[in-house]
């Protein structure tokens, strides 16, 4: 399966993602899919939330381009990030696809 279907299941499904971006594994919860300046990316929560009281998520908000991202599998069994982008992130993509509902 291509890296934008897998994201584009995920980003359905509410999935987390396992993904290789500059040689370095990450985890990450992909909110949206679409284009910015006409090349693929991907919104995504780029780290783990533990969902636990007291204990601060440890992630970051990124606009990824799908070209640069590879090994992309789906972790089902990890917590979904359910929050949501600050302005700034949220404006990495101008088309957009798909989203998190």
């Amino acid at each position: 399966m291509s890296v934008a279907n897998t994201l584009r299941e995920a980003i359905e499904k509410k999935m987390v993602v396992g993904f290789t971006f500059n040689g370095k594994n990450y985890v990450g919860s992909p909110h949206a899919l679409g284009e910015s300046d006409g090349v693929p990316q991907v919104l995504i929560y780029r780290g783990e939330d533990s969902h636990e009281k007291r204990v601060p998520p440890t992630g970051e908000w990124s606009t990824l381009p799908l070209s640069a991202m590879t090994g992309m599998k789906l972790l089902p069994g990890e917590a979904f990030h359910t929050g949501h982008p600050d302005a700034h992130a949220a404006k990495g993509l101008h088309k957009v696809d798909v989203r998190v509902a």
